[in-house]
């Protein structure tokens, strides 16, 4: 009997999950949640021997197309609006193919598309010749061809929206993975046969139609900040000087779409520490950006606890440019070609904070500098100083993603 208690007693020492030896385990695993396109899944591990479990994530699947419709999720691949333009039969070239007219589209970015034509401007005839602007703000729409756009800048006319522009961009409208923006990297063009733009087609989400032609006249942010993306440079109503000769013949060409101002942009924190640093300012890589007036409705105030106030007014009224905080920073350097080597920021309270555009209709970065870091405003370094103030918060870098890998 001793024999037997000693035996048993024995066997329940060596035992799976006894004190004296730990359990080798032998998992086994079972889907508790299987992934999709939209939701990551769960998969549970069970040990045999002793019951021990744990999960882990299973990562999304990959969206899976047929016939522009994806089979797992149901979600559908918009058609470019260079459908709408041209119909279904266009060729739309990439940077991954060869086209009749050597134009290397890897120029132009890494993830492009591109349709390829020589507009016609001499057969059509202009439409706005003899038009009354007054009559043309009452009914307007934006501009659908290149050559209607091409016709309303001859004659100083709006091409994009005109809608009043709030001072703040949609901060919901910023697409996250881990708590960091997406930027979308895919842009398609419209290029003459020589290579030149023509127009730019921006990536949507709930926006249609929606398209940008070189050389024309823009005024909100989802339009001004796509155009600086897409060609580097101002729309066509920027006027490079902002003294009150560039002022008035903004307003004498433009009314109260004029705008000014385009100039370099140092990004010189040790001057100016209040300002965060942006990506490829300085150092011996360092690339040119500029910044341009964004002109906002009004609608808030800046002011500091040292007495700082200023009301942030109407930016044109048609007889009179009030420049105010807000401006679009943006790489005007001409040696960078590509599209996703270009950025394009928003401030709305002088260079304190600054939000990235992220290739998208609404598409705005996380805010980052020195309000963000918790400071209050600062209208000069001597502020940044006297109040105090710890360093800005760092340029919260974007995950580069193509279009469909987010949809």
């Amino acid at each position: 009997m001793k024999k037997i208690l000693l035996l048993i007693l024995l066997l329940f020492l060596v035992s799976c999950g006894s004190e004296n030896q730990e359990c080798i385990h032998d998992y086994v695993s079972i889907i508790i949640k299987q992934p999709t396109c939209q939701e990551a899944g769960t998969k549970e591990y069970k040990c045999n021997e002793c019951g021990d479990t744990y999960t882990e994530e299973i990562d999304l699947i990959k969206h899976e197309y047929h016939e522009g419709k994806c089979v797992h999720c149901g979600a559908t691949i918009k058609k470019s609006y260079l459908y709408e333009l041209f119909g279904d039969n266009i060729t739309i070239y990439t940077n991954e193919e060869e086209n009749p007219y050597g134009i290397d589209l890897n120029n132009y970015g890494s993830n492009v598309k591109a349709y390829i034509y020589e507009p016609d401007l001499t057969s059509v005839t202009d439409p706005y010749q003899n038009v009354n602007k007054e009559e043309f703000y009452n009914n307007y729409e934006r501009a659908k061809t290149y050559e209607e756009a091409y016709y309303r800048s001859k004659h100083f006319l709006m091409s994009g929206d005109i809608k009043d522009q709030y001072y703040l961009p949609n901060n919901d409208g910023k697409i996250m993975v881990e708590e960091k923006a997406i930027r979308i990297t895919d842009a398609t063009y419209v290029l003459d046969t020589q290579g030149n733009y023509l127009a730019y087609i921006p990536n949507v989400v709930n926006e249609e139609n929606y398209i940008l032609f070189y050389g024309a006249a823009y005024v909100t942010l989802n339009d001004v900040a796509a155009y600086l993306l897409a060609f580097g440079t101002p729309p066509i109503n920027q006027i490079s000087k902002k003294s009150s000769s560039g002022q008035t013949q903004a307003i004498s060409l433009w009314g109260k779409y004029g705008r000014v101002n385009d100039s370099r942009f140092s990004g010189d924190t040790s001057k100016y520490p209040y300002e965060p640093k942006l990506p490829n300012i300085l150092g011996s890589n360092a690339v040119l950006y500029h910044e341009i007036d964004f002109g906002t409705t009004g609608g808030y105030t800046t002011k500091n606890s040292l007495g700082f106030n200023k009301t942030q007014t109407i930016y044109n009224n048609g007889s009179r440019i009030t420049r105010g905080a807000a401006r679009l920073v943006y790489v005007a350097d001409t040696s960078i070609t590509k599209i996703d080597e270009r950025y394009v920021f928003y401030t709305y309270n002088h260079y304190n904070d600054f939000q990235e555009y992220l290739n998208y209709h609404d598409g705005w970065g996380i805010r980052f500098g020195n309000e963000s870091a918790g400071n209050e405003y600062c209208s000069g370094t001597s502020d940044y100083y006297d109040l105090g103030c710890i360093p800005p918060t760092k340029y919260p870098e974007a995950l580069l993603k193509k279009y469909q890998d987010i949809i």
